[in-house]
């Protein structure tokens, strides 16, 4: 089994991590499992939008590509607060609506997108946007806050390959522990998904926007808040974790060997579950 080794404390320090979801790996492998499970009009649809020919290849690629474009604008966009829901350790599922003000958030946008391609709109940002969020949910930190901003506010004991603190734990070196290259590391997957028997695929795709939230709000409550032993908070919203009360911002997650190994699974099953999920989104909506 791979073992990620932790980087040098001063050069993490020094070094800016990535605040993606999944980071480019995770999206991409994602992509490249839906692209695996759509419908040849989907798969057709999708070329079309993507300007590339409709081959198994080019449209796996050019969705993975397309797959990491949400991130790579969200700054000049202003569109961050799509990519995320906060969910509190208090919430129960028919909070969801209301965490989510003005529409602002991934379950909403993905609703919406979703449905303008359904309508017809089928603009190229739109099907990005679609690929991008459906991923994003299915980060288990990106379905909770404990007035940390989703994990971004407690710095990690010790960096773990580029990350420095518990969210940025979850956007890659738990991906990276599967594998580092996406194409290489979805074909596995789909392996993996293929193993599983028709009757878990179609189980696994199956369930709407908000139940997907849900299960992944659940797995960070349990394997990560609970496991690693996080102090609870009353809801709190933070603009910046400058703000988050000092019990938080003391805490420093001790992440060993066995954490990572246990954590392997939870992370395999997210992305191929995305994937499915993601394929079912498509083939509705094209």
């Amino acid at each position: 089994m791979m073992r990620i080794l932790p980087f040098a404390v001063t050069l993490c320090i020094c070094t800016a991590f990535p605040a993606n979801a999944w980071w480019e790996n995770g999206h991409r492998v994602i992509a490249r499992l839906a692209a695996a499970h759509l419908t040849p009009a989907a798969h057709a649809e999708v070329a079309r939008i993507l300007h590339v020919p409709d081959t198994e290849a080019a449209v796996a690629g050019a969705l993975a590509e397309a797959s990491t474009w949400a991130d790579e604008t969200k700054g000049e966009t202003g569109t961050g607060s799509w990519h995320f829901i906060d969910l509190t350790l208090q919430d129960r599922k028919y909070d969801i609506p209301r965490r989510c003000p003005e529409q602002n958030c991934a379950p909403a946008r993905i609703r919406m997108f979703a449905a303008e391609l359904a309508s017809g709109k089928q603009d190229e940002d739109v099907l990005r946007y679609v690929v991008h969020l459906i991923g994003d949910i299915h980060q288990p930190m990106h379905t909770v806050t404990d007035a940390d901003r989703g994990g971004n506010c407690e710095e990690l004991a010790e960096p773990i390959d580029g990350a420095r603190n518990l969210h940025a734990l979850w956007d890659g070196p738990l991906v990276n522990e599967l594998g580092r290259n996406s194409r290489r590391l979805a074909a596995k997957l789909e392996r993996y998904a293929e193993a599983l028997g028709p009757a878990t695929e179609s189980r696994w795709a199956q369930g709407d926007v908000d139940d997907w939230v849900w299960q992944s709000h659940e797995i960070a409550v349990h394997d990560v808040y609970q496991k690693l032993d996080i102090p609870v908070e009353p809801p709190e919203f933070l603009a910046s974790c400058r703000q988050a009360p000092l019990v938080i911002w003391d805490f420093r997650p001790r992440v060993d060997s066995a954490y990572l190994d246990a954590m392997e699974p939870v992370v395999r099953d997210q992305l191929v579950k995305a994937g499915l999920r993601l394929a079912r989104v498509l083939n509705r909506a094209l």
